[in-house]
């Protein structure tokens, strides 16, 4: 028998009719302490604050509206079938890799289309998600939602029995995430005064998080999968 962190279980707060879940508040508090740190970045590195104001809108709007869809289509394809407008409730469900895309994406077409240079602001957009990256993933940890393979590490999480798997100690890949993210955002606060060359924060991003996300995605149980992977 081995040690395990305990499964916590946050129920949502409850005000009248209206429930307020700790995924969604903490998914929130992401969004605006991104979109703040953005600007106080941007403003720090004596760039354009009303095309900072665009970008964010850009990457926000349609990010939430791919991380929908994308989590829709690839992880629950049967709802469509089910009921087609399940593909407007951009409130019911959403993929963090589908948030990337659709952000990425926005912001890319943004920057394009007004032809402004993308690194300086990508490198600033960099620094202040990965701050924000931090509320994203406590709210993963919380809600459980990317339960692992049976294990038997110090830092496995002992879910309950669930349909898809038994109950026991499991990698909890959320609560992963969010201690990668806490040691990636101490990093970046530690370098937050040195002078770098542009497109700096946005690799030095793209190296740390992308192949731990990628090897923790081998771990993780009842996802569906394409060709060995997960969406």
């Amino acid at each position: 028998m081995f040690l395990s962190l305990p499964y916590i279980d946050i129920p949502p707060l409850e005000i009248g009719p209206v429930k307020l879940y700790p995924f969604g508040f903490l998914v929130g508090c992401a969004i605006i302490l991104g979109t703040w740190l953005f600007g106080k970045r941007v403003k720090k590195l004596g760039l354009d604050e009303q095309v900072a104001a665009d970008i964010a809108l850009w990457a926000v709007i349609p990010g939430f509206v791919v991380a929908h869809l994308y989590s829709i289509i690839f992880y629950f394809p049967h709802r469509i079938v089910e009921d087609p407008l399940v593909l407007l409730k951009f409130w019911d469900g959403i993929s963090s890799f589908g948030g990337f895309i659709g952000g990425a994406g926005g912001v890319i077409f943004f920057l394009r289309k007004n032809r402004i240079p993308p690194l300086p602001y990508a490198d600033a957009l960099a620094y202040a998600f990965t701050f924000a990256w931090i509320f994203g993933r406590m709210g993963c940890s919380i809600a459980h939602d990317h339960p692992g393979l049976p294990t038997d590490f110090l830092f496995a999480v002992d879910f309950p029995a669930r349909d898809d798997f038994a109950a026991g100690p499991r990698h909890d890949l959320g609560l992963y995430e969010l201690v990668w993210t806490l040691g990636m955002a101490l990093f970046f606060w530690l370098q937050r005064n040195k002078a770098r060359f542009a497109g700096w924060h946005l690799s030095v991003w793209l190296l740390c998080y992308t192949p731990v996300r990628f090897l923790f995605d081998y771990l993780r149980t009842a996802d569906v999968r394409y060709f060995g992977l997960t969406p």
